[in-house]
């Protein structure tokens, strides 16, 4: 069971990578051919933490009787992890490492002895990218940090026989709720309009989050002026808008289920005040769903009618391998109906929607760190799409309390694909029959397919990456532009007008 308390450090994130996580990692590598060159094969017996001076791990080889000491720090930039041995050999591996994205600054390793109850841990501590500054002072300008985090404050809470673990302390929370005040509640003149700059109604008063008894309550609060003979004699009608954020563990990932409870006291004026209240309640409550998600549902959730109240929001945690780095992909539901997946267009390829503006907009499911990477290729003779080896997160237990928020479970092994960029540069036919297709890569590799090979990969798309088969929309109009196919399925990466661009064509 983990130990909320023991997320100590006031870092806003922390990763706690135990021996076993280690072990399964070196161990893929070794499978793979990544750990040792050619003609040394090796076979791992155990991996340990070990406080040797100027060593954190003892590799332990089968038919060795002496350990190999390897040391493990993150490069200058926090986008790496890089492994050295007192085998010169083996020399330096380096692991592209993106478990934790969207951060204020490189993130920070040390290294944690555990205790009776738990494990010793390597230990990565982390400040997100937002604006924690209190909501009573004014927002620091971009590119400046606000300091928090001490490294002596860290302590293991990941528990015996586990591998991997991480936490959110009862101080990030409410770094989150500044983060929104100064963001997504904040017009260009500094003011806090309710609910926007463009349909102001009243002003924003404060935003509040914290963990509680399995939960997350993120609470927003304001007042709509009274425009009344009564005004000065009937008080400002009070809006509270609280989403309740419950994370789960279902077959090994976390899902979290969202609820929301609105109270609009609107005193002798509730007549006169409900239908314009109402309204804006429905702009609130997909506001903060988008806080929540980061924007990925808020258009779909509109279209589904957001109203005065919205039903039961299951989002589950997936992944998708971008660049050799894994983020985050949400799926929903509502009211147990599943949502279709949002999609925009990118570069002439359709990709899952992800937000996008000025500056990092990080939300809560977004922080949570998914599987790892280790290493990422195209196979041999595949030019198409890349191979990227992970070392899986399998979540079995969590907790939620009001001293913060953990995960933890064990360490896997699998494999992700990335499609390549790609442009078809021919088409070979035999009389009027199409037997095959070329291919030509951004930096200018070839392949030639047979179309039974594209048919092939464009059905197992789960297995072979470089296509995947979507469902046309009942309202779309699809067709090829310039002999690229490209279809946009949502008004994300549209204008305001509708209208959708991809890159030099419109669908």
């Amino acid at each position: 069971m983990i130990i909320t308390s023991r997320i100590s450090s006031g870092f806003d994130i922390e990763l706690q990578l135990g021996s076993r996580w280690f072990f399964t990692a070196l161990n893929l590598m070794n499978e793979n051919g990544l750990l040792t060159p050619p003609g040394f094969p090796v076979e791992i017996e155990d991996v340990k933490i070990t406080f040797e001076p100027g060593w954190d791990l003892e590799v332990r080889l089968v038919g060795n009787a002496i350990p190999v000491f390897a040391r493990a720090e993150l490069s200058d930039d926090g986008t790496e992890l890089i492994f050295n041995t007192n085998i010169p050999i083996i020399g330096e591996k380096r692991i592209p490492f993106g478990a934790l994205s969207g951060m204020a600054e490189p993130p920070v390793l040390v290294k944690l002895s555990g205790d009776a109850d738990h494990e010793h841990v390597i230990c990565i501590l982390a400040n997100l990218d937002i604006h924690a500054e209190p909501q009573s002072a004014e927002r620091l300008p971009e590119g400046e940090i606000l300091e928090r985090g001490n490294v002596e404050d860290a302590q293991s809470f990941l528990p015996l026989e586990k591998d991997i673990a991480f936490g959110m302390g009862k101080a990030t929370f409410p770094r989150f709720a500044n983060n929104i005040w100064h963001t997504n509640l904040r017009a260009a003149d500094g003011s806090h309009p309710l609910p926007d700059a463009d349909n102001k109604k009243g002003d924003w008063s404060s935003v509040t989050m914290r963990p509680e008894g399995g939960k997350i309550r993120i609470k927003l609060e304001g007042d709509i002026p009274a425009d009344s003979p009564l005004i000065d004699v009937i008080p400002d009608p009070h809006v509270t808008i609280t989403l309740i954020l419950t994370p789960d563990v279902k077959d090994g990932k976390l899902i979290f289920t969202m609820e929301t409870e609105t109270d609009v006291d609107m005193g002798l004026l509730g007549d006169l005040f409900g239908g314009v209240a109402g309204g804006i309640v429905g702009a609130i409550v997909g506001l903060i769903v988008g806080l929540v998600t980061g924007g990925i549902l808020v258009a779909i959730l509109v279209g589904a009618g957001i109203g005065f109240v919205v039903g039961v929001i299951v989002i589950e945690v997936g992944e998708v391998i971008v660049e050799g780095i894994v983020q985050n992909e949400l799926k929903a539901m509502i009211e147990g109906e599943e949502l279709p997946e949002v999609h925009c267009c990118k570069t002439n390829i359709v990709n899952i929607a992800k937000p996008s503006g000025e500056g990092f907009n990080i939300s809560i499911v977004d922080a949570v760190p998914t599987s790892i990477p280790i290493y990422t290729e195209n196979p041999e003779n595949e030019f198409l799409y890349k191979r990227s080896l992970l070392v899986t997160t399998v979540y079995d237990d969590m907790e939620v309390n009001s001293d913060g928020f953990g995960a933890t479970g064990m360490s896997g092994t699998g494999e992700k694909f990335q499609p390549e960029v790609v442009s078809i540069i021919n088409a070979k036919y035999e009389g009027e029959q199409l037997v095959s297709l070329t291919y030509r890569r951004n930096d200018g590799k070839e392949q030639e397919l047979s179309i039974e090979e594209v048919f092939a990969r464009a059905q197992e798309a789960g297995l072979k990456a470089p296509f995947r088969i979507f469902q046309q929309p009942d309202d779309s109009t699809l067709r090829i532009p310039r002999r690229k196919t490209c279809v946009c399925m949502s008004q994300t990466c549209g204008d305001k007008a509708g209208r959708y661009n991809c890159g030099r064509d419109s669908v």
